[in-house]
């Protein structure tokens, strides 16, 4: 009999635990190699995983609403239904995996403060999800009536059709007056990993304007972004600069081989780093492509694991929010991030005379630990040189 250990992944290099959501398989029943078999939620999304191997799920391990360290065994696939599994590969889970679920039961809630209980891990479908947003419901409020308590579309329909809370349920804080929110996942790590950027990593900023009328015109010849443009220009140029493609590593310096840009997008939920790999070696288009499906697959919740980590350097665009120049933190354990602003026409001195051009502020923030000011400097410069040739 072969039996496959279904283990919990790692998604991501500061990732050390994960939360199970939801099994879509029950013990006794046949999954195929490529189906998706359990979601998991990191600091980043939920995911789901699919199965690596075809059989009957024998024993789940670990139940949902319950987190557990990577790599630990979290169910048993095997070839037979019926045959005794092997004592040396059924183990019993592990004594550091726990239940998050809240206690209590009851008919679907919304509008009601749940305090203490309010849980920021809400199991939701997609459809849901969208559905709150557009109704304004607060998800983290609304009790599921699906299988494990998730939330489906109904569920959201109902809660927006109750009341809303009166200023006696309201979690206030006694101190200030104001409402007391608890951080959400995403936003825990967001703020612990700025927080050891900013402590751990001395960082210096440089900035230069780039003249972007050649690179509009690049542009709209092939329907892409001014982020793909950035993009492409910034991976190319770390060719030629190593120091500006490394981390830090207590006594070394590891520079990567590979070129993956990390883009920074902003969800309600605070900040996600999906990874365009190789991405001084694709083209315009596929750049677009690649990124147009990043951005839809972690706008939903279903970016794949391998979507996110090992990045060279991150991009953050705030052009598209009016935002002209600003500083961006380095995303650990990155060593650089580009802070690009918005394109604007402005005017400049033309071989000697004034004329209109529409030009981009970009920003690069690097470690100072593993980078110095002229490293930057002739990087940004190669950038600026890609984009304005």
């Amino acid at each position: 009999m072969s039996v496959t250990r279904v283990i919990l992944p790692k998604l991501g290099l500061t990732m050390d635990e994960g939360r199970l959501i939801a099994w879509h398989k029950k013990e006794g029943e046949r999954v195929e190699k490529g189906e998706v078999l359990f979601e998991i939620e990191t600091d980043k999304a939920n995911m789901e995983i699919e199965a690596s191997a075809s059989g009957i799920v024998r024993r789940i391990l670990l139940p949902a609403d319950a987190s557990a360290p990577v790599a630990t065994v979290i169910a048993l696939i095997a070839d037979t239904a019926d045959e005794p599994l092997p004592a040396s590969v059924a183990p019993a889970p592990s004594p550091l995996a726990r239940n998050d679920s809240p206690a209590g039961t009851g008919p679907p809630l919304a509008g009601a403060a749940v305090g203490a209980e309010a849980s920021d891990r809400v199991r939701s479908s997609p459809a849901a999800r969208k559905r709150a947003q557009e109704l304004g419901v607060d998800i983290n409020l609304v009790r599921g009536t699906g299988p494990g308590g998730r939330v489906g579309l109904e569920d959201v329909e109902a809660a927006a059709a109750l009341p809303a809370p009166s200023p006696s349920t309201s979690a206030l804080s006694a101190a200030s007056g104001g409402k007391r929110e608890p951080l959400t996942r995403m936003r825990r790590a967001v703020a612990e990993a700025m927080t050891r950027s900013a402590r751990e990593a001395p960082q210096f900023s440089i900035s230069r304007d780039v003249d972007m009328t050649r690179a509009n015109a690049k542009r709209e010849a092939a329907g892409v972004s001014y982020t793909d443009l950035i993009v492409a220009a910034a991976a190319t140029a770390l060719r030629a600069h190593p120091r500006l493609r490394s981390r830090f590593d207590g006594d070394a310096i590891v520079m990567s081989q590979k070129i993956d840009v990390g883009l920074a997008i902003a969800l309600d939920a605070g900040l996600i780093v999906p990874v365009l790999r190789d991405a001084d070696r694709k083209s315009l288009g596929s750049l677009r492509e690649e990124r147009e499906a990043l951005e839809t697959a972690v706008r939903s919740g279903h970016a794949r694991g391998d979507a996110f980590g090992g990045a060279a350097i991150t991009v953050s665009n705030l052009g598209t929010f009016g935002v002209d120049r600003f500083t961006a933190i380095v995303n650990p354990p990155e060593a650089s991030i580009l802070a690009v602003g918005r394109v604007a026409d402005r005017v400049v001195v033309v071989n000697g005379s004034p004329a209109v051009r529409q030009v981009v502020s970009l920003t690069l923030t690097v470690d100072h630990r593993v980078a110095d000011g002229a490293d930057a400097a002739r990087y940004l410069a190669d950038v600026a040189k890609d984009l304005e040739s």
